[in-house]
């Protein structure tokens, strides 16, 4: 037993040796002896060499990787060193990632998870342990940065410039999205500020500020909005109150004599158009604009003119005599060369007057001295001449019908029979070449007629008016033709209250009274005939009548409907009794004169909008430089101006040619 155990241990002993050979290197000379037991061929095999493998293991010393870290502000960061996780703390600036490496060792370090915000690289992440501890591994952290940006409206001009810091960025115009240049780190606090404002705009930055989180910033939004500018300008001429002056059709502004500047009450967005108008100008004036209209730009406007000036015009003073006329009575016509023709009652060769021609500029000059008085304006025919009545002379001494040429020859067409006599209007031609008109008296019942004489000199009467009865008597006026190819006028007399009337007689003779005036609130006794609107009614004026009693406007529709447009007051305030008719202007308002009334009593230029209100245009004042009692209608020229005549004033008192010129 005791042998047993004794060949046991040195079994175990010389096992050893020989593991402990086998560890060593080959050819140390103090091992000589053991290396006969166990040799030094790597490629022999070795019984011994498990043992002498286990104890080389278990002396050989492991070394570490530690990583230096920069950068890293946030928690989050996961390493994979080889094949394990490693979470690395936020603010760390060192840590061992893995120990008890065996030289030889491969290693690898990783970013499995980057930080929140944070992006980290690695150098020196991946090698072959040496002997030594690995220190080469860095890993560099740094924040992460996002766009910054947002929304623009509002912005119509060039000019924006945004900034964030020193970071700025210039922003087109129109642009509705914005992102800084430069991007910004994650944590760090950001401001989008305007830096430079568009001209003509204010812009303002909401969601400016913050701290840029995980992701891009695009809420930041810019609003930007036109600046407010005042309009205005100067004013020259304005000698009486009342001026009103309109911005964009509203925005009213009254200014008072002898303002000098003006500035409109509500400001204008930059980019808007303004547009300065005239809504009232103050009795006798006329106010033209300059620079009144446009786009409103980064600055007060301040250019604008209103000048301001009388609208009449005196140009031209019949003197009388042989060699002129003296008080022109009935109405203007303009030829087709620009020019105004018309009639006076005295003056000329016989002083029995004349036709004159005046240019719009006020040259006069004698087309014909009449031998019997003319008490009818002229017409010019679609030949080219000039026709017209007398209301006396002729065959039987009781007017005539005359043409005259433009080289001022005359050719008597018609004498009125006796009976049939005093003719105190015009002509007109009618569409099928003949001419129509009235006479004041003579017919069948002394109470005048309506008449038609063809261009050869054959006259027909076409209605006489009754002396009793419903029918109208005298007419003063002249006839229209109206759309419907029939004939209208007035009667001063007759009717149902023998206060005038109203008529309408077609082609073929018979006759309508479409109204008797009543008097009273109602028109009475009107001198002037008729116009039919653009709207198929028919406008007068009557002479009486009317909530004063001194006149009113009227309208009648073809069906013999009546409605008082307007009852002329008197007095120096208002015209009174007109003995000339309306006419419609290119705007729609109907244009007139009052022989009455107004200031001086001698009379008015008005005009009546469609809805009724009445404006003095001019108040005639008599004298050497004004008109006096206007009895002629009016024309309005092709230059939009109103022409006319009065019977007196001027400077020889003989009456006058005019202008007013409308606002």
């Amino acid at each position: 037993m005791g042998t047993s155990v004794f060949k046991r241990q040195s079994a175990a002993k010389q096992a050893f040796m020989v593991r402990f050979a086998a560890a060593l290197p080959c050819g140390l000379p103090a091992l000589a002896g053991l290396l006969a037991l166990g040799g030094c061929s790597a490629d022999s095999f070795n019984p011994f060499s498990a043992f002498a493998s286990q104890s080389s293991s278990a002396s050989v010393q492991g070394y570490s990787i530690a990583s230096r870290i920069s950068g890293l502000n946030s928690a989050g960061l996961v390493l994979m060193v080889n094949a394990e996780a490693v979470s690395v703390p936020a603010g760390a600036g060192s840590q061992v990632l893995a120990t008890a490496l065996q030289s030889g060792a491969a290693y690898s370090v990783t970013v499995q998870t980057e930080p929140m915000g944070e992006t980290c690289s690695i150098v020196g992440g991946s090698g072959t342990v040496e002997a030594a501890n690995v220190t080469g591994v860095v890993v560099t952290c740094a924040d992460q940065s996002y766009p910054l940006g947002g929304t623009i409206s509002g912005l119509t001009s060039a000019g924006l410039v945004l900034a964030n810091g020193s970071d700025s960025l210039p922003v087109s115009q129109g642009a509705t999205l914005f992102t800084m240049p430069t991007f910004t780190a994650y944590s760090s606090a950001y401001d989008v500020t305007v830096q430079t404002q568009p001209p003509g705009l204010t812009c303002a930055v909401g969601n400016g500020s913050g701290t840029m989180g995980v992701g891009a910033v695009g809420s930041v939004a810019v609003s930007c909005a036109p600046n407010l500018y005042t309009v205005g300008g100067a004013i020259s001429g304005l000698t009486a109150d009342g001026l009103v002056l309109l911005d964009n059709g509203g925005d009213a502004l009254t200014l008072g004599a002898n303002a000098t500047q003006f500035t409109m009450p509500a400001a204008v967005a930059y980019g808007s158009p303004f547009a300065v108008t005239v809504q009232t100008t103050p009795p006798g004036l006329v106010c033209t604009l300059g620079n009144a209209n446009g786009i409103m730009g980064p600055a007060n406007v301040t250019g604008i003119t209103v000048a301001c000036a009388s609208n009449f015009t005196l140009l031209y003073s019949f003197a009388g005599g042989s060699g002129d006329g003296a008080s022109p009575y009935h109405s203007l016509i303009q030829g087709g060369d620009g020019n105004f023709y018309g009639t006076t009652l005295k003056g000329g060769a016989t002083n029995a007057g004349i036709i004159f021609e005046v240019t719009s500029s006020g040259t006069e000059s004698l087309v014909y001295s009449f031998a019997t008085t003319p008490y009818s304006g002229v017409m010019r025919a679609s030949d080219g001449n000039l026709y017209g009545t007398t209301s006396s002379g002729g065959t039987s001494g009781r007017g005539t019908v005359f043409e005259v040429t433009s080289t001022g020859t005359e050719t008597l067409l018609f004498s009125f029979p006796a009976g049939s006599s005093d003719p105190y209007t015009g002509l007109i031609e009618g569409t099928d070449g003949n001419f129509y008109g009235t006479t004041g008296a003579g017919g069948a019942n002394d109470q005048g007629t309506v008449f038609e004489i063809t261009p050869s000199g054959t006259q027909t009467v076409l209605h006489t008016f009754a002396k009793t009865g419903s029918d109208g008597k005298q007419p003063y006026a002249g006839l229209i033709q109206g759309s419907d190819g029939a004939f209208y006028g007035t009667t001063y007399f007759g009717g149902t209250n023998n206060l005038g009337t109203v008529f309408k007689v077609a082609s073929d003779g018979t006759e309508t009274v479409l109204y008797s005036f009543a008097g009273g609130s109602d028109a009475a006794n009107p001198y002037a005939g008729l116009i039919q609107g653009r709207d198929g009614n028919f406008y007068g004026t009557s002479y009486n009548g009317g909530a004063q009693g001194v006149g009113t406007i009227y309208e009648v529709t073809p069906g013999g409907t009546e409605t008082v447009l307007y009852s002329f007051a008197g007095g120096t305030s208002d015209g009174a009794n007109p003995e000339a008719g309306v006419i419609e202007g290119t705007d729609g308002d109907l244009y007139g004169a009052t022989y009455l009334g107004g200031l001086s009593g001698m009379g008015t230029v008005f005009e009546l909008t469609a809805g009724g209100t009445e404006t003095i245009l001019h108040h005639f004042a008599g004298g050497t430089s004004d008109g006096a009692n206007p009895s002629a209608n009016l024309i309005q020229s092709s230059d939009g101006a109103l022409y006319g005549s009065t019977y007196a004033g001027g400077a020889s008192g003989h009456g006058t040619f005019f202008k007013i010129t409308l606002q």
